[in-house]
């Protein structure tokens, strides 16, 4: 499965702002874009996204910046994928109903719908938790023998 560049930046963001959880209250869409390297007109957008989503919410005026709507712990890959790529989980349109009905019923019933329940399972077994936490694992931490 391939994800867009929206998706990819705003997974990307919202780990980062689970990274910082527990240490800052707020972030600025200007703070992730100079941090992560991605275009601040663009994360706009993402960051909108994730606003109607309820994944994000604002906070106006000099000491504002965006927050995760709930912690780390509850919102998982498929609440931000959700947001930003609704019709990855939109149901599949009828292909072939009106010609071939029951080779439609079998896609729907062996494929689409196993797909759809697959995918949604899976992302929602990850969370921003899950990602932070392994975004701030060191790896580096080699013993050496001589």
């Amino acid at each position: 499965m391939k994800l867009s560049a929206k998706s990819r930046y705003a997974l990307a963001s919202v780990t980062k702002m689970a990274m910082a959880y527990d240490s800052k209250e707020t972030m600025t869409i200007l703070e992730i874009a100079t941090d992560l390297n991605i275009s601040k007109i663009y994360l706009e957008r993402v960051f909108s996204q994730l606003k109607q989503g309820n994944v994000v919410a604002a906070i106006k005026g000099a000491q504002g910046g965006y927050f995760l709507t709930k912690t780390p712990d509850q919102l998982t890959v498929y609440d931000v994928l959700a947001s930003v790529e609704p019709a990855l989980f939109e149901d599949n349109e009828k292909t072939v109903e009106e010609i071939a009905p029951k080779i439609e019923q079998a896609l729907q019933k062996q494929v689409y719908v196993c797909l759809d329940e697959a995918l949604k399972s899976s992302l929602s077994t990850v969370t921003l938790a899950d990602l932070a936490e392994d975004a701030q694992k060191d790896d580096d931490n080699y013993m050496y023998y001589l």
